[in-house]
């Protein structure tokens, strides 16, 4: 009977050390699975970020100079009629720009699960960031309408009103865009995807923003279509090279990539 105990116990005791070590391979496994579909998914972030950033320069780059509420409503109504072509693209690469950097935040929640340090604030910043980049299309679209009716020899107030619309909803998304990148920065820093530099560059980013909410003046540089709210959203892009150039070389063969794909697995398996 005492060696059929001890038979017994041995048997129990290998089938356990067996279990564990399917356990443990089975958890590998997942790991790995994890890290390849969040390299694929830093990948395609990166991509977005960067493609939507471009979009957005070259948008701004397209904006004659000389497009200025200041310089009277005959004077912007030729410019607008002047370069159609050229501004039905800088808004339609602003509607790109949009959607495509709203695919990067929503890249960034992927990277960091649910309860991981920062996914809280990732997934506001997400928040912020659809509403940010949904003005942002709302303002292109009183571009197009302005452009439209300069195009369409419609009456010239008209045209100063979708222009000036354009700039202020701009302006306007700077509340968001502040809530957008406070949160990303925090949340990103939280979860070991923004290193200090970058940090602060995001809020340099969201101080510049709360500059744009004053721009009230009618002529000059801090007018709403001055160079100061034209220059200020650049901010974002910058700051946004930061997370982008780490999101590739972090989400994938980093110990805080394995960090998370091991926070996944064992969420999963529990």
């Amino acid at each position: 009977m005492e060696t059929y105990s001890l038979v017994s116990q041995k048997g129990s005791s290998g089938e356990a050390e067996e279990l564990a070590m399917g356990t443990c391979t089975g958890a590998a496994v997942q790991g790995g699975e994890r890290l390849a579909a969040d390299g694929a998914w830093a990948r395609w972030g990166v991509a977005a970020a960067v493609t939507g950033m471009l979009a957005w320069v070259v948008g701004v780059a397209l904006i004659p100079s000389d497009a200025k509420l200041e310089k009277g409503e005959q004077h912007l109504d030729q410019v607008l009629r002047a370069h159609t072509g050229q501004l039905y693209a800088a808004a339609l690469l602003a509607v790109l720009s949009a959607v495509l950097l709203v695919a990067f935040a929503a890249v960034l929640t992927r990277l960091v699960p649910e309860g991981y340090p920062g996914w809280v604030l990732l997934r506001v910043s997400l928040a912020g960031c659809v509403i940010t980049q949904t003005m942002v299309a709302v303002g292109a679209c009183f571009a197009l309408a302005a452009v439209h009716a300069a195009a369409g020899s419609t009456a010239a107030g008209l045209v100063i009103l979708g222009w000036r619309a354009l700039w202020l909803t701009f302006q306007a998304s700077a509340v968001p865009t502040v809530l957008f990148t406070v949160t990303a920065v925090l949340g990103l820093r939280r979860a070991g995807l923004s290193p200090p530099l970058v940090s602060a560059l995001g809020l340099l980013s969201a101080a510049a923003h709360l500059l744009v909410l004053f721009t009230l003046a009618q002529r000059g540089a801090f007018a709403p279509d001055g160079i100061i709210a034209a220059l200020v959203p650049l901010t974002t892009v910058i700051w946004m090279l930061g997370p982008s150039r780490h999101t590739a070389t972090i989400a994938v063969g980093s110990r805080q990539a394995y960090r998370r794909s091991l926070w996944v697995t064992r969420s999963s398996t529990q």
